[in-house]
Formats: structure tokens, C-alpha cells, sequence
């Protein structure tokens, strides 16, 4: 671990050389050491798939890839659906052949479908079983589907698009069925299209979350997949079955390394509990089929420690977890430890870098922190002129390394404002490192709140109001003020059972932080309105609160 002596910068070599295989290269290796040995189980589904099975299915379809559809090399896809068999299919067949899969996120609106995929010319739209309104959604998008011959779609604003095929119940009027495409006995063809494939062929195009303004594509090659993934040093041994519970959406970048490439990686088992999360459906299936391993939002972890549903089930089986978004109380990680013995990883993470740091250290002291960098990473805190800031001070975190991405998807001036000449990626979140390489993550700059000219940064009070018995979650947001320029609202939701008022709240916080940062305003919500991503709508969540809050008026407002 490579540390500068005064400047806030870390980095960490290289642990293992670089994995120089393609997708299905892994796929192949897996299966050679645990043919038999499951990879995924769709509990909601009722599915399951060993290695071997995976890869005989992933062949077949590839098959219809190239004869059916026409699909070669270098051409683009989109996946988009709920969490089903049918999307790690879809994937592998496409990287088998060298076929490139954009992964679209639930949520938007077909206006902002269209424009991804004007961007991204796919000559194909594959939709699975559920939600059951895609379908909809689709013909929103390409008015000429329904009315279309299945395999021979005429799009008027996307010409390079021939085929929607879809699962389930979205297999209507002008849609090709899933079930229909696989070509048994064709290995002969698939193996020839497979040995052009090269580690630097584009594996996936993700998209960001778009709470910065509207969703940016980030491609990954199959080298960056593969070597991104070393993430969780020592946490699996290939000599036992670990079963990872993917909760998210595949579509999500980390996700999509949890679910699809973990197990080519490791040899783990990937379970999906419900094809969207809830968290109870999470802990039947940690009963249910022993899961070891996690990835959780904070409110999922908080739900770990503190719901009492928990109590009705074993969950025994969990060794360790990992969790991003925003920073766990410590009380939270301590609960969890105590209770069930359960280690919970904080991870920096983002569609651009993917992940960059991860707590590994057994230390209490570092457990509210987000580690140091993974292999290969460099990481720095820097100033508003880039330039390095000093141990422990707060700037923007900059991120580099060989396996983060290396330019937005037909976006040449949006890469530039983000990746320096030197390589550099900005991630607009505001952090400070240790002396010992610990990165802590604060905020978002553009998050941040200035009141009478302090800066306050939401994520660090976040922390301290989740402390609070009562309170599930919390939200801090910027409110306008023309007298102070922002003044401070904490939004929270309460566990369940518990009664407080905000006027308690308030009191309660009073002594417990310094004046400079002291919340001005306490709302109590049922809930928060969220993004396609299952991040809170801060600014929908801001636009409620104003809307509670009775402001000053504003003398110099143009009357």
C-alpha cells in the first residue's frame, strides 16, 4: 500500500496477475472445476442452473443468436426486466459470440429508452417475463411492434432494430418468443464465433443512475468485467459453496458483478429471492438456502439489525455482507456483529469506477469507513484546482485504475469533464483519506449545503441522526433562505412501533452536534420518494419538505 507522506493519496498494487481470459473463456473454466455445483437459484421462480446446465443453455442460445437472429460480433443488444433466468441467458450468449449487452435500468420513461438507444444502434430488444408492462412500455417506445411480423420489425426511428423477443407474459403481437430461439447441436458454429472474441470486446454498456442529470452509458470490455471483480479478498474459498444474495436489479453495475461474474470467478452461487427486492422475500431466502453473503442498501442493513421480523427466521448461515450508497451508523455494523456475527464491508463504489474500495481491516476503528483501495487502484483527495489536499481534509475524490471505465458511450465532451489527461476519473463525491489509507465517504459536492457561508455536508449529519432509536432513515437536504443563502432540513422515517415527534427529535439532537451544523428543520415522513435506481429522490424529497416548511418571505423577491 503505497502512501504519500503528507498529501492525501493512496494506492494499491497488484495483488494476483491480470485474469487475460473472455467471458465464456471463465464460463468454460468453471464449469471444468464445478460442473455440478449450482450457479444460480431463482427462488421466486422456483429455477435452478448448475454450472454445466448454464453452460449447455448459454451454447444453445448463442446458436440462435447467430442463425436466427443474425447477431455477429461487435453488434449491440439491450436486456431490460426483472430478475429472471432468462437476462444471465441472454448475457452469456451474447458474450460468447462477442455480442454487446446495453442493460437497461427499470424505471424510466420510453423518452429516455429512445435516446439510449438512438446512442446505442442494438439490433435487438430482449424483455423478460416480468414486469408483466413492458410490453407496454415497448410499444410505447416502437409504435410499429404490434403491428409488425415477428422477426421482421420495420422501425421507423430505429432502423438497425430487427427483433423484439420477449419472455412470459410479455410475448405479444409482434414479439418473438424467448423459448424459441435456442439451436440445439450447433457447437461446431458457436465455437468459431467464440474463438474471435478478444478481452478487449465491449461485455456490457451500463447505465448511470441519472440522479446527476439525465443517464449516461458506461462500456465495460470483457478484461475490465473480469479483473473489476477481485473485490472481496479472502470472502470466498472455492472449496465451499458460498451463496450470494443478489438483490438488485441486474442491471446495476455491482449487480452485475455480484450475479454473473462472481460465480465464474469464485465458484459461488448466486440467489435471487424475488425478481424485485423486498426485504422479507431476502431473509426466507437466506433461511431457505443458506445464504452466506450479501450486498445491501444501508436501509436493507438497518432492517438486518434492528427489524424484529428477523426474529422469525434463521439466519444463522450469514457470514458477511457488503453495503454502499450512503455511510452505516457503527452502532449498526456493531449490532449486526454482536447479533449474529456478521462482518459488514462498506464499499466506495460508482458506474464509472466500479468498486474501488472496500473495508477489509478486522479493526472496529475502520469499520464506519469505506476501506482502502482494491489491487491495482489509486485514489486521491483533491481541491477545487485538482490539486492534492492534505491527510484528513475534505475534497473530491479522484479514482484511477486499469479496470475503471474509460469514457461515456458516444459522449466524447461529457469523458472529457470527467477523466483528466492523466487519467484521473472525477467522481463529483466529496471524501477524505487517513493517514493510513482509509477513505471516509461525506457527500455529494453538488449535495452540498452553505449556510452563511459554512459548508455542511448532508452525509455526515445523516450519520448522526440515524443514531437516534426511533429512526429508520434520514435525508439531509439544502433548504433556500434568502437570509443565510441554505438552511438545514433532516427528513426521516421511523422503525416501526416507535412514536416521536419532530419537535423531540429536534430537542434530542440539540448538544449532540456543533451549532454550525445544527438542523434548523425536523420532518418525519412514511416514506421517501425514490429513482429508478432505488436511490432516495432528493430533489422530489426536497421540493415535499419546502412545501411543509413555512419559510421566511423574501423582501427583495420580484413582487
Amino acid at each position: 500500500m503505497a502512501l504519500s507522506r503528507n498529501k492525501s493519496y493512496v494506492h494499491a498494487p497488484g495483488l494476483k496477475p491480470f485474469i487475460g481470459l473472455t467471458m465464456h473463456e471463465m464460463l468454460e473454466e468453471r464449469v471444468k472445476k464445478n460442473p455440478d455445483r449450482e450457479m444460480l437459484i431463482f427462488v421466486g421462480d422456483n429455477e435452478r442452473v448448475t454450472f454445466a446446465e448454464f453452460k449447455k443453455r448459454v451454447l444453445d442460445l448463442a446458436a440462435g443468436f447467430l442463425l436466427k437472429l443474425g447477431l455477429r460480433r461487435g453488434d449491440r443488444i439491450a436486456v431490460i426486466g426483472a430478475n429472471h433466468v432468462e437476462w444471465p441467458l441472454i448475457t452469456g450468449a451474447a458474450r460468447a459470440i462477442g455480442v454487446g449487452v446495453a442493460n437497461l435500468l427499470l424505471g424510466h420513461t420510453p423518452e429516455t429508452f429512445k435516446k439510449i438507444l438512438t446512442k446505442v444502434p442494438c439490433k435487438a430488444l430482449f424483455i423478460t417475463r416480468s414486469p408483466d408492462t413492458l410490453y407496454s412500455m415497448a410499444c410505447e417506445m416502437i409504435p410499429e411492434l404490434s403491428e409488425s411480423i415477428p422477426g421482421d420489425l420495420n422501425s421507423k426511428q430505429f432502423p438497425d432494430l430487427n427483433n423484439v423477443i420477449a419472455a412470459g407474459v410479455n410475448c405479444k403481437s409482434g414479439t418473438l418468443n424467448f423459448d424459441d430461439i435456442s439451436i440445439s447441436g450447433c457447437e461446431e458454429e458457436v465455437a468459431k464465433a467464440t474463438k474471435k472474441v478478444t478481452i478487449d470486446d465491449i461485455s456490457y454498456i451500463n447505465m448511470t443512475s441519472g440522479t446527476t442529470g439525465s443517464p449516461k452509458l458506461t462500456p465495460y470490455t470483457h478484461f475490465k468485467t473480469l479483473n473489476g471483480t477481485v473485490f472481496v479478498p479472502d470472502q470466498f474459498d472455492e472449496t465451499q459453496i458460498n451463496k450470494l444474495a443478489c438483490i438488485g436489479n441486474m442491471a446495476y453495475v455491482v449487480a452485475t458483478q455480484l450475479s454473473q461474474v462472481a460465480p465464474l470467478l469464485y465458484g459461488t452461487t448466486s440467489v435471487f429471492p424475488s425478481p424485485t427486492y423486498t426485504f422479507e422475500k431476502f431473509i426466507q431466502a437466506v433461511e431457505a438456502e443458506r445464504i452466506t453473503f450479501f450486498l445491501l442498501m444501508v436501509d436493507g442493513v438497518v432492517n438486518l439489525a434492528h427489524n424484529p421480523i428477523c426474529d422469525n427466521y434463521d439466519l444463522s448461515s450469514i457470514k458477511s455482507g457488503i453495503t454502499g450508497g450512503s455511510p452505516v451508523p457503527t452502532d449498526v455494523i456493531f449490532e449486526l456483529h454482536k447479533k449474529y456475527g456478521i462482518r459488514v464491508l462498506n464499499l466506495y463504489a460508482s458506474t464509472e469506477t466500479k468498486i474501488s474500495s472496500l473495508t477489509v481491516n478486522d479493526s472496529p476503528d475502520v469499520w464506519n469507513t469505506s476501506g482502502r483501495p482494491l489491487p491495482n487502484t489509486e485514489i486521491q483527495i483533491v481541491d477545487k484546482e485538482g490539486c492534492p489536499v492534505e491527510v484528513g481534509e475534505k475534497g473530491e475524490i479522484w479514482v484511477r485504475s486499469p479496470d475503471a471505465f474509460r469514457g461515456y458511450y458516444g459522449d466524447i465532451e461529457k469523458t472529457k469533464q470527467t477523466i483528466t489527461e492523466h487519467g484521473w476519473i472525477k467522481t463529483e463525491d466529496v471524501g477524505k483519506l487517513s493517514a493510513d489509507g482509509y477513505l471516509t465517504i461525506v457527500g455529494r459536492i453538488k449535495e452540498i449545503i452553505i449556510r452563511g457561508g459554512f459548508n455542511i455536508y448532508p452525509s455526515e449529519l445523516e450519520g448522526l441522526v440515524i443514531s437516534h432509536p426511533a429512526v429508520n432513515s434520514a435525508q439531509v437536504l439544502g433548504i433556500p433562505d434568502y437570509r443565510i443563502g441554505e438552511d438545514v432540513c433532516v427528513c426521516v422515517t421511523l422503525n416501526k412501533g416507535c412514536n416521536v415527534t419532530e419537535k423531540e427529535l429536534k430537542t434530542f439532537f440539540v448538544g449532540k452536534m456543533s451549532d454550525l451544523i445544527q438542523p434548523s428543520y425536523f420532518l418525519i415522513f412514511d416514506s421517501f420518494p425514490s429513482g429508478v435506481t432505488g436511490k432516495v429522490d432528493r430533489k422530489k424529497l426536497q421540493e415535499m419538505a419546502i412545501c411543509r416548511i413555512k419559510l421566511p418571505d423574501n423582501p427583495y423577491a420580484d413582487k
